[in-house]
Formats: structure tokens, sequence, C-alpha cells
């Protein structure tokens, strides 16, 4: 850890989705400011090496819960456990999610609709309903969610996952204005292309159905970019820590895109 004083010592942060990925990266990245980290998702293999990460750089060791977004007693367990062990969470973040099927909305089943939208939507507003009222109480807080860029610029079938994530940017909004008075502040990111196995993934999808090779859909997509290069999982823990830290305290219903300008607004 580093000598200079540690932007989050002394916080408490809950981040969701916490055993890979973005969601590992953001664990990660608060954990080495100092933050005491709850770890939270399905894999409980995948959360148990992260925790093992964040001991490995010299943070401290994590509470590990399992917390499935889809049913409400382990979400309650979770939060109560956290507020046991260490009195209350500081930082709320939001980060679980799915892309869900990819398909023309026509196409797309009932069933798909419910577990993209409960998944990335109904979710965190159950974890977040739960871990507002400690906040209140404490007059602090700031609860960050993952949203992502396609909840403002449009791709082809993915209308379920765009659907959800910019409902989410209206329920930060309005979170924003209820708890602004408590000292909570809310805000987003919105992610471009995550370089990482997901969007491989994708690009495999696009390649399949273009009928082009992997590398040549890869390039087309990396031209869709001013920049010309994916972000990383740790760009976007980066932007968790500024708006997790006292850096951004005059900052609350914001959308910040980290998408290397792949979208501006």
């Amino acid at each position: 850890m580093a000598d200079r004083k540690a932007e989050l010592a002394g916080k408490v942060a809950l981040v969701t989705g916490a055993g890979r990925g973005i969601g590992r990266a953001i664990s990660i990245c608060l954990a080495k400011e100092g933050a005491q980290m709850v770890l939270t998702g399905r894999n409980d293999v995948a959360l148990e090496e992260t925790a093992q990460l964040i001991t490995a750089a010299g943070g401290l060791s994590p509470l590990v819960c399992h917390v499935d977004l889809l049913d409400l007693p382990t979400i309650k367990a979770a939060v109560k456990v956290a507020e046991e062990k260490f009195g209350h969470i500081d930082v709320l973040v939001n980060n679980s999610g799915i892309t869900g099927k990819t398909v023309p909305m026509w196409e797309l089943k009932e069933n798909e609709w419910d577990e993209t939208i409960d998944t990335n939507l109904k979710g965190p507003f159950l974890l977040t309903r739960e871990v507002i009222p400690s906040m209140i109480k404490r007059n602090y807080g700031s609860i960050i969610f993952i949203g992502s860029v396609t909840g403002k610029r449009p791709f082809m079938n993915k209308t379920a996952y765009a659907a959800s994530k910019l409902g989410l940017v209206g329920m930060m909004r309005t979170l924003a204005l209820e708890l602004g008075t408590h000292g909570v502040r809310v805000n987003l990111i919105s992610p471009g292309f995550v370089a990482g196995p997901r969007l491989d993934g994708v690009i495999e999808l696009v390649a399949e159905s273009e009928k082009t090779s992997f590398e040549t859909a890869h390039a087309k997509m990396r031209e869709m970019i001013p920049t010309g290069k994916f972000v990383s999982p740790e760009n976007i823990a980066e932007g968790v820590l500024f708006l997790a830290s006292e850096r951004s305290a005059g900052i609350t219903g914001d959308d910040l895109n980290i998408s290397g300008g792949l979208v501006m607004y």
C-alpha cells in the first residue's frame, strides 16, 4: 500500500459482481485505496479469488457474501452481515449485470426480457433500497451504478439490455434528487466497449453474423471509437474510485462516460 493517505481509508464499500471483470477491477482498486471491501456475487469461487488478490496486494481482508440479485433474502442477509460487522456501508457499487439475448425484439421471449430487466434493473433497486436507510441515518454515502453506452446509443438486437441500462439512468437521477439533502451522492458510469472475455464473445457473434473473421470484426469495432482503443476494466475502476472519493464531493446525478469517445453525451 502507498505511504500517502489512502483516499478511502475507514470507508466500507460493497460491490456486486465482484468475482470477475469490471467488478473485480473495481474491488481491487478501492481496496488499494484503503476501503474495507464487501464482495458480493453468485460465483463463490471467483469471489474468493478476488479476495485473495486484494489481500495479496496489501488490502484489508474482505467480507465475501453470496448474493443473487433475483433473490431478496440473499440481498437482505448480505447487507445485514456487512452492517453488523463493519457498522455501516459508505459506498455501494451496483456493477452486476447481464447482456441478455442478442436478437431482434420481435424474436425476444418474455422470460428472456424479464431476466435481463430483473437482473439489470430490479436487482440494483432491491439492493440499493436496503442500503439507503443507514446512509440517510449517517448523512453520508456514495451510490454508483454501472450502466452502459448502450443505454444512450442503440446497438442492433439489444432492446432489453438498452432498456435496462437507460432505466438505471432514470433511477440514478431520481435518487440523486431524493437523497441530495441527506448527504448521499448518486452517480452512474456508462462504459463503452470494455476489453475482456465478454467483449470477445460479442465480437465472435458479430463476426459470425457478418460472415467475417474475428480480427476483421475486432478492427471494425475499434474504428467506431475516436481513440481507436477499447477501454479496460481498470479504466472503469478509476472512474468508480473518483465517484466514491471526496474528489467528487460536488458531483451527484451525473452520468460519466468512459468509452474512449464512443459516446459523448
